[in-house]
């Protein structure tokens, strides 16, 4: 049986990169990718196999990766490799898997399906019986006083798995070299120091969707 790939032209970041270059929130443009790519399995006519994905930086690195479906949203900072780079993705192409956010560093090599997953930000309903059961806002940047300027912050409104409503932040800030991950409850941080922090263009808010509980 006859195996192929046919790249397929996904995202062209051309116009992204001369954003990048005027954006404050971006840590190092070298590492902003100028385009991804997607590479189908084709086994034979008309059936195909996995997606895989090829991400190329400005400075001409490549990265590799079985999220599919990507999109480059921002930076943190690293010390002494390239920076997290901020992504939504999915596992799976054309699958029940939810997008999500993933922050990687190219140093680390492939994303593959064990990198962490992060939730996306929005409106997230029940597959079951179409009630809402999670809301979440996220935002990247310096986000959150008493931390550092390289954060992702998440502030979650969830009955996901509970009886009652129940507020909580995560938080994955780079510590320079690694990731740290939190969750801060009893009581949250409030969203009030975070929305002034994107006043003043510090930190950045994801924008959010609306999505369905997989099943």
């Amino acid at each position: 049986m006859r195996t192929w790939t046919r790249a397929i032209p996904l995202i062209t970041a051309a116009g992204l990169l001369a954003a990048c270059a005027q954006d404050k929130l971006i840590v190092d443009a070298d590492w902003v990718p100028r385009r991804i790519t997607g590479n189908v399995t084709q086994v034979e006519p008309g059936i195909y196999g996995p997606k895989h994905m090829t991400v190329e930086f400005r400075n001409r690195s490549e990265m590799r990766s079985d999220i599919v479906e990507l999109e480059f949203i921002g930076q943190l900072s690293a010390r002494d490799k390239p920076p997290f780079n901020i992504y939504a993705g999915r596992r799976c192409h054309g699958c029940e898997s939810n997008r999500s956010i993933y922050i990687h560093s190219a140093f680390e090599g492939r994303m593959t399906n064990r990198t962490t997953r992060y939730r996306y930000p929005g409106r997230l309903y029940s597959h079951v019986d179409g009630q809402l059961v999670e809301h979440t806002r996220a935002f990247f940047g310096d986000c959150l006083p008493g931390h550092s300027a390289s954060t992702v912050v998440w502030f979650v409104r969830t009955r996901l798995d509970r009886i009652a409503w129940e507020n909580e932040v995560q938080l994955v800030e780079s510590l320079g070299s690694s990731l740290n991950v939190d969750i801060l409850k009893d009581p949250a941080p409030v969203i009030d120091p975070t929305l002034e922090l994107v006043e003043q263009g510090r930190c950045r808010e994801i924008p959010g969707t609306w999505m369905s509980t997989e099943r």
